[in-house]
């Protein structure tokens, strides 16, 4: 008797949380549509999107919202879906339905706000729903990991409840027969918001350009700006070792930079260097400066680069440095973080690396890249070499 009442008892608790759940699971969703619904999901989240993380001083902890946007995705498309899954850029695991989304998140106070821009394609790649999604909760206690986990989770729902309602999918509307990488990158990037930026140079008269690789990383699309002339490029080689890519215009070009000779490289002499640094701050112009080869070789341990005094900034990487000849003598790759060193007492001026153009030649050999060798011009000054530099130079813009 005293059991049955326990047991009567536990199931008047529990009923009406089951009942909340269930409230809250199906998120508004109208009572005729079943969950999961049959259709195969697959869902687009940007990598860098995926990555997100930033450091709290106090309590001295990272905060992860990108794996908290992840861990939402895959809850919510195992509740609503009977089979879904993220996408990657080269992604074959056919699909019924896909869904791209882009997110951005807003501390406001002590609330976190959640908006989630999305679009919603067919197996024929055919665009089928867009929109936007809003959710915000409680920053929380961030050593517990804060409210990342919740406002993720019900912005996600959100989407999700729209999706079903909106289309009322199944697997024989939308059988699994897409595959992500026939999608084109225009129709599932976020133009809005670019997500790096950088320089490059056409390296011959095809329209190709060499920059370093970590300039394009994970880009759906890379945009080829010169002057006022935008072109769309798809990367044909890389090699993350030498941080060298080669992306394909299609656009045949007029001036491009030849490679000095032999490869010779003589310390003290003058070169430019020309980029696209810091691109929404400054303006969209080239930005040139003249400096000089300061020593042969660069940090402890590395292979292949020299040093340049050339002063650079955040989006320089990539660009040509330039002797007064006009012939490209390496690619700028990397600076000295100046920020830690000052910390450690030191102030370091003008000290950047560039990769041998011989190890970049190297790279367009194995790659069946076409490329141009000169006789060095010993006539040089500097307007041949900011002439040959700005010529060929172009912005590189990356979009996931």
């Amino acid at each position: 008797m005293w059991f049955r009442f326990i047991v009567v008892v536990a199931l008047a608790l529990l009923l009406p949380c089951e009942a909340a759940w269930a409230r809250t699971a199906r998120g508004g969703l109208p009572a005729d549509i079943a969950l999961p619904s049959t259709v195969t999901a697959a869902v687009y989240l940007p990598a860098n999107d995926r990555k997100a993380r930033f450091f709290v001083a106090r309590p001295g902890i990272w905060m992860e919202p990108g794996k908290a946007l992840e861990e939402s995705v895959a809850a919510t498309g195992k509740a609503y879906f009977a089979t879904s899954f993220l996408v990657e850029p080269d992604g074959e695991q056919p699909y019924g339905l896909l869904i791209a989304v882009h997110p951005t998140l807003k501390v406001e106070g002590a609330t976190l706000r959640q908006t989630l821009k999305y679009k919603v394609f067919g197996p024929r790649n055919e665009v089928l729903l867009e929109g936007t999604q809003t959710a915000t909760a409680a920053i929380g206690d961030l050593g517990a990991g804060g409210g990342f986990a919740e406002v993720s989770l019900q912005v996600m729902r959100l989407v999700m409840v729209d999706v079903l309602t909106k289309l009322r999918p199944d697997a024989m509307k939308f059988p699994p027969t897409g595959k992500f990488k026939s999608v084109s990158p225009e129709l599932v990037i976020d133009r809005d918001n670019a997500v790096a930026s950088g320089t490059g140079f056409f390296v011959n008269g095809a329209g190709q350009v060499l920059t370093a690789a970590h300039v394009v990383h994970e880009c759906l699309l890379v945009d080829v700006k010169r002057d006022d002339r935008t072109l769309a490029s798809h990367v044909v080689a890389r090699s993350n070792l030498l941080d060298l890519a080669v992306l394909d215009t299609g656009a045949p070009v007029a001036r491009f930079l030849p490679f000095r000779k032999a490869f010779e490289l003589n310390l003290g002499e003058t070169v430019t260097n020309v980029g696209y640094p810091l691109q929404k701050l400054l303006a969209a112009t080239p930005n040139l400066t003249r400096g000089n080869v300061s020593s042969r070789g660069a940090l402890a341990g590395s292979v292949g680069q020299f040093q340049f005094s050339a002063p650079i900034q955040p989006g320089s990487s990539g660009g040509p440095v330039v002797s007064d000849g006009g012939e490209l003598l390496g690619v700028t790759v990397a600076t000295l973080d100046v920020r830690r060193l000052i910390e450690s007492g030191a102030l370091p001026q003008n000290v950047n690396f560039a990769l041998e153009a011989r190890y970049a030649a190297m790279f367009l050999r194995k790659n069946g890249i076409a490329f141009t060798e000169v006789v060095p011009n010993a006539n040089g000054s500097i307007r041949i070499g900011n002439d040959a530099a700005l010529s060929t130079v172009v912005s590189l813009t990356c979009f996931q």
